[in-house]
C-alpha cells in the first residue's frame, strides 16, 4: 500500500515539476516564436462578373431569387445530372450547413427548377 501511495505521489510530482518547467521564461519566449510563425493574414480575390439568371418564368424564380445569392447561374448549370433525392441533399445542405435563407416549404420547388434546367440542358449546360 506504501508503494503505491509513494508511486502517486511522484508521478503527480514529476507533472507538476513538467508543467512548471513548460512555463519557463525560455518556453514562453519559444511559444511566442511559433506563435509569429504560425500567423495567418487575410487575403482577398476578385470572381469574375456572371450576370447570367436561370431564366425567366415562374418555375425559375425560385432558383433566381435563392441560388444566385452564392452561386453563379453558369456554375449551376455546369453539374453533373443528378438525381430528385442528389438534388434535395444539396438544397437541405445550402439551407441547414451553410445558412442559406430557403424556406422550408420552396425546397421541393427548387429541385424541381434543377431537374427541369437538366432535361432543357442535356449536355450539363
Amino acid at each position: 500500500m506504501t508503494i503505491l501511495i509513494s508511486a502517486r505521489i511522484a508521478t503527480i510530482a514529476a507533472l507538476a515539476i513538467g508543467t512548471l518547467a513548460a512555463c519557463s521564461p525560455d518556453q514562453a519566449a519559444d511559444n511566442r516564436q511559433q506563435t509569429r510563425l504560425a500567423t495567418l493574414h487575410s487575403t482577398s480575390i476578385t470572381l469574375p462578373e456572371d450576370d447570367q439568371t436561370f431564366g425567366d418564368g415562374a418555375a425559375l424564380a425560385p432558383l433566381n431569387a435563392h441560388c444566385l445569392a452564392c452561386h453563379s447561374a453558369t456554375m449551376v448549370l455546369y453539374q453533373p445530372r443528378l438525381t430528385a433525392a442528389q438534388w434535395q441533399a444539396i438544397v437541405d445542405k445550402m439551407r441547414d450547413a451553410y445558412g442559406a435563407p430557403i424556406p422550408a416549404g420552396q425546397a421541393p420547388a427548387l429541385v424541381d427548377a434543377l431537374i427541369s434546367l437538366q432535361t432543357r440542358h442535356a449536355d450539363g449546360r
